[in-house]
């Protein structure tokens, strides 16, 4: 069996492994679940007839389209997917949870449901579409966890972004409790946020916004004016890729303990500032940590900030590799289902098959390494997997049967075979 072989069943078992312990969903709605992730890899697209198209089953596509339909479209389908997904996550005490929201873009669409004015990221323009939040692990090496990914729009009923905020992050505690750094930009920065972060136990990094006030030495300041009482007595170095250059940049960092008030409380914080040696820009940091000193602080909590960029480019990969922003749904629920199946295709991508990436870029037969250097290896590979990923899976026609397995609750298991 040849190299390229092996590696398709290694990812066909990992995805097989990932569903095999579904604790909240039907069997129909395991197997829709498991169709659609494989789709997505395999078509790197979030339609729904190109999904099915590439599941190539013997029966006709309208007939695939509409056994996939009748699950995912289900009121509760995306919250059970999103609960069952948590479950089989795991996270570490020291890593990292990015909270970030992102947009999509719908210009042309006139019939999809829940539609409303929004924000493009992109361009600062105002138009027709959907805001949506995802929250994302990250741990000391930079990998990438998916956790969660919800719409939500005010024309259904949605309340208000604090509220979309602190149940995505209600969700993640539900199963993970105190494990895990949010990090947070400048969204967090008002009274409500502020005083539900640092109300819970886990630790938090928050980006500020300039003028906001802090209290220091009893004196109440904008984080601005803090620059001049500020001691930046400790320099970081970080590299970073433009173009596929390294590019170093040396930044100052200065810590203070202060408080601020929120809710009627007061709550103790670092306020660290991180100050761009090159050109002068400044970051003003708001920081819940167990951290004893100032150094200990400002060099943990630059080092979680600088991990939030993960994300940004996370919501990069999926609206320019999948065309998550060509997606035709029409229904409200049928956008949270794809949002949620979709993050476990990548949950799988990142993670699940981790242990494959290095042999997938330089042995599945696809050359991808324009410039043949180790620096291609290390930075963000996912848009060469995805390629990869896909190229090894179209090929593959999938089969199920249902083996009845005795148990308490008299449930069956489903099998993924392939030939």
């Amino acid at each position: 069996m040849n190299t390229t072989k092996i590696q398709t069943k290694r990812i066909l078992s990992e995805v097989s492994r990932n569903f095999s312990h579904t604790h909240n969903l039907t069997l129909p709605e395991t197997r829709c679940l498991k169709d659609m992730t494989i789709g997505i890899l395999k078509s790197k697209t979030v339609f729904v007839n190109q999904i099915a198209a590439s599941l190539r089953e013997s029966i006709p596509l309208r007939k695939t389209a509409k056994r996939l339909s009748t699950q995912y479209l289900k009121d509760d389908y995306a919250e059970r997917v999103r609960a069952n997904h948590l479950e089989q996550v795991t996270i570490n005490q020291e890593d990292f949870i990015a909270i970030d929201g992102s947009d999509i873009i719908k210009k042309y669409a006139k019939c999809m449901e829940g539609l409303e004015y929004v924000r493009d990221g992109d361009t600062g323009e105002i138009g027709l579409g959907y805001n949506f939040i995802n929250l994302n692990a990250i741990d000391g090496e930079g990998d990438i966890t998916p956790l969660f990914s919800k719409a939500y729009s005010f024309e259904m009923g949605d309340y208000s972004l604090n509220n979309e905020i602190k149940k995505a992050v209600g969700s993640v505690r539900e199963r993970f409790d105190s494990k895990g750094t949010f990090v947070i930009d400048r969204e967090a920065d008002g009274e409500i946020l502020k005083d539900f972060f640092f109300s819970l136990s886990n630790q938090c990094i928050m980006r500020l916004k300039r003028n906001t006030s802090i209290t220091y030495k009893g004196e109440k300041l904008q984080v601005s004016k803090m620059v001049k009482k500020m001691h930046f007595d400790t320099e970081q170095k970080v590299t970073k890729i433009r173009k596929n250059k390294k590019v170093v940049q040396s930044y100052e960092l200065a810590a203070v303990q202060v408080s601020f008030e929120a809710k009627r409380k007061t709550h103790k914080a670092w306020l660290i500032i991180s100050r761009n040696k090159r050109h002068g820009g400044l970051c003003y940091l708001l920081v819940k940590s167990d951290k004893k000193s100032a150094l200990e602080a400002a060099l943990w909590a630059f080092d979680g900030y600088g991990k939030r960029w993960r994300i940004e480019e996370y919501h990069r990969h999926i609206k320019q590799a999948y065309r998550l922003e060509d997606i035709q749904m029409k229904t409200y629920n049928g956008l949270q289902s794809m949002l949620a199946i979709l993050s476990i295709a990548m949950y799988i991508l990142y993670k699940k098959i981790s242990a494959l990436h290095v042999k997938l870029l330089l042995e599945s037969g696809y050359n991808y390494l324009n410039k043949h250097r180790i620096s291609e290896l290390t930075n963000f590979i996912y848009y060469k997997l995805s390629k990869i990923v896909s190229n090894l899976l179209i090929p593959v026609r999938l089969r199920w049967k249902v083996e009845r397995t005795p148990s308490n609750d008299n449930l069956g298991q489903l099998s993924l075979m392939f030939n």
